[in-house]
């Protein structure tokens, strides 16, 4: 099919149906996706009004991976805008905001992956006069500071406060938020596309050792909903309970005492616990399009005893998490090959069980669906401090390269802390000097290049290129590895290089950043989220330096897709494999990020040590970066999303479920 077809793939009506644009064809089971980025379009666009807000509901099968679509706004001017819009986590997804003035065309890009696909356009039509009141009311702020903005001219900033205010929710309000994304059955689109005929057969441990009778009752009932029909039950610890009702309820096989394994996959749960009806054929689903997985679990839900529930988002498989935090608690399925020659695992508990078996496992071997497809009786939250030493024993030689101008207020106590505050033996500092004028920099280098060889002055003449800087400083390094350093740091744990290295010296590991905090003690950055407030951002920032943060990543090292640049450390060889920051396309800004995903391109992945902890006072040496104009930097950013458009709307290490405007979990 041509770029331009106008084949009609659905809509809520033929006013706003949608059309194949690009590098979408139809055939005859429906739409196929021939790039990670095709793109419809909305036949119609009477229903966006100039200035006024207006509501998208979109929905997706079941059984497709929830990605958050790309919504493109074209200009009268030929130019556009692109908008993250929330991923259809649980069947359907709403979309508010405002389209430009000039509006010409809108077009979606609904998945990021080559294949089939099942998307449509529920409805479009204007915001509820209620839904603006309280959106408008949850955020004050921000709906005055894009009121403000857009009275004298500022489109663009207007629209990204809009963003923040309309773009979350609160987790308090999710039986409310589910209910409103739960599709219908004149939006669902749920039609199974497994041969669930001759598909694999579901063996379901139920553990009812001690349970009451209700608990059990709870998980037989949900079981028995299930839209997939080819599982069976073993009810683990029932002793001489009657089972004698239950082979006559629907089920393929009940039983007690040893569980049969006979069957390709294995789900191993609590008494009490509850599989929604689409969970078990969305995780076959899952197995079937990913073969080269043999663990998969998903996200869920969580009961309290006052009735209320809470949602239990999780990060696509971070091993490195896992070792610390172990957040994939029960609600998972794996294969029963996992099990040859270590059936006793069977006698473990159910969190228990998936512990061994994914402690080690490779990374490529364990998945994810990002879907709420349990509800559990509790949390049974389980957490393990690991820890690693550098390989036997080694202190490889680390070059921290410190890019300054003037500021000797800020440089001093960064050197002071460094040299002194700091563990590791075997280093060198190199501080990169752009042109800095003021006496009492030049005097602070002199005492201490004086006072300590470790230090070295190198001069960075020129208009300021911190990726250029930092690459010409890493060529007359000497070091085995490389700490880029921002000049407004200051050391507060003097074994941080010794705990970033264990990381670092890793085969598999690229960049690793650290724990950074605000000088009142709040967050700052404990990695990088792709996509947060439309390009990138620092989720977990603000909160106090002891809460846990979001599956408990502000307290343990994590894999994540980025960090900063105010403290990476990378090994020079893996640094050198990439060609160092971009010093032609992106001289200040977001080169960081880029320098972190095109290490994970070549298979090296990053990671936030947080045992790692320095004070940050963030850009002051360039006069902060509280409040930045959006025409500040557009080009670099402009480059980037273009570059990394695909990473930006998906970020493994984060849930499409959750906000991208907001620095603490909440709901899209």
């Amino acid at each position: 099919m041509s770029a331009k077809s106008e084949a009609k793939i659905g809509g809520c009506r033929e006013s706003v149906a949608l059309v194949a644009e690009r590098d979408v064809v139809i055939g005859d089971r429906g739409p196929m996706a021939t790039s990670t980025e095709p793109w419809l379009r909305l036949s119609s666009i009477e229903d966006f009004r100039p200035g006024r807000w207006v509501e998208i509901r979109y929905a997706i099968s079941l059984y497709d991976d929830p990605v958050r679509p790309i919504l493109r706004f074209w200009l009268g001017d030929g130019g556009h805008k692109d908008v993250l819009a929330p991923a259809p986590c649980e069947g359907v997804a709403v979309w508010i905001g405002r389209a430009p003035p000039d509006l010409s065309a809108v077009w979606i890009s609904p998945t990021d992956r080559i294949g089939r696909f099942d998307f449509r356009i529920v409805s479009i039509g204007p915001v509820a006069l209620g839904v603006s009141l309280r959106k408008a009311l949850a955020s004050p702020k921000r709906m005055f500071f894009s009121l403000s903005a857009r009275m004298v001219g500022l489109h663009e900033e207007a629209d990204l406060n809009l963003r923040f205010a309309l773009g979350r929710e609160s987790l308090s309000a999710y039986p409310h938020w589910l209910r409103q994304r739960g599709a219908r059955p004149d939006e669902a689109i749920d039609a199974p596309r497994g041969d669930w005929p001759s598909g694999p057969v579901v063996t379901l441990v139920l553990d009812v050792e001690g349970a009451a009778p209700d608990a059990t009752e709870t998980s037989i009932r949900a079981i028995r909903a299930q839209t997939y029909p080819r599982w069976r039950v073993s009810l683990k610890g029932a002793g001489g309970q009657d089972l004698g009702g239950l082979a006559g309820q629907g089920f393929m096989d009940a039983r007690a005492g040893e569980p049969d394994l006979s069957g390709d996959l294995v789900c191993s749960l609590r008494a009490g616990d509850e599989i929604l009806p689409h969970g078990l054929a969305c995780l076959v689903e899952h197995f079937a399009r990913n073969p080269q997985e043999g663990i998969v679990y998903s996200d869920h839900s969580e009961i309290a005893p006052d009735g209320g529930i809470t949602p239990c988002f999780k990060p696509a498989w971070s091993p490195v998490l896992f070792a610390f935090s172990r957040y994939v608690g029960r609600s998972a399925v794996f294969r029963g090959s996992l099990l040859e020659r270590r059936s006793d695992l069977l006698l473990k508990a159910p969190e228990d069980l998936l512990r061994s078996l994914l402690d080690g496992a490779e990374i490529s071997s364990v998945g994810r669906v990002a879907r709420t497809l349990f509800r559990l009786s509790s949390s049974h939250s389980r957490q393990a401090l690991a820890s690693s030493t550098l390989p036997n024993g080694s202190r490889p030689r680390v070059s921290v390269i410190v890019p300054t101008k003037d500021r000797a207020d800020l440089l001093r106590p960064c050197l002071d802390s460094l040299l002194n505050r700091t563990s590791y033996p075997n280093l060198e500092v190199l501080v990169v000097d752009n042109d800095s004028v003021e006496p009492a920099t030049h005097r602070l280098l002199e005492e201490t290049i004086s006072r300590d060889r470790r230090v070295r002055a190198l001069p960075a003449p020129g208009p300021f290129n911190f990726s250029a800087i930092c690459n010409r400083a890493a060529e007359q390094a000497e070091g085995e590895y490389l700490l880029f350093l921002n000049n407004d740091t200051t050391v507060l744990s003097p074994g941080w290089i010794e705990s970033m290295l264990e990381f670092a010296a890793r085969p598999d590991i690229g960049a690793v950043g650290a724990k950074l905090l605000f000088p009142d003690f709040r967050v700052q950055h404990v990695g990088v989220v792709l996509g947060m407030g439309g390009v990138a951002g620092h989720f977990g920032a603000e909160l106090s330096r002891e809460e846990p943060g979001w599956q408990g990543m502000n307290l343990f090292p994590h894999e994540v897709s980025a960090v900063t640049g105010a403290c990476i450390l990378v090994e020079r060889r893996k640094f050198e494999a990439v060609s160092g920051f971009d010093a032609t396309n992106l001289p200040i800004e977001l080169n960081d990020i880029d320098l972190c995903l095109r290490l994970s391109e070549a298979g090296w992945r990053a990671i936030c040590d947080t045992r790692a902890v320095l004070l940050h006072h963030q850009s002051a040496s360039r006069g902060g970066a509280t409040f930045r104009l959006q025409k500040t930097y557009a080009g670099e950013r402009s480059y980037f999303i273009d570059k990394w458009r695909g990473k930006i709307r998906n970020d493994p290490y984060f849930n499409p479920a959750m906000s991208l405007y907001a620095n603490a979990p909440a709901l899209a």
